[in-house]
């Protein structure tokens, strides 16, 4: 992983939360609802197009049942 590119590690943390909702079979619109966020940008977050704050990857990490460093491991 190369940490000097962001649109490496966004994607990384695309990746990982789309992978963990869908292990826990949540909708797009059900993880919104848990992070008071809205779908549109649930979508924006696992396509790796937008950079977040630390307080939305918190609580990404919150609703998946995750540490907030779980979501930038990358997999594979």
């Amino acid at each position: 992983m190369d940490w000097s590119e962001p649109k490496a590690a966004r994607a990384i943390l695309g990746t990982n939360v789309r992978r963990l909702r869908k292990a826990q079979r949540l909708s797009q619109e059900r993880l919104a609802e848990l992070t008071d966020l809205d779908q549109p940008h649930i979508s924006e977050i696992e396509a790796g197009l937008i950079n977040l704050t630390l307080d939305n990857v918190q609580a990404l990490a919150v609703a998946l049942g995750v540490e907030p460093s779980d979501l930038l491991k990358p997999t594979g």
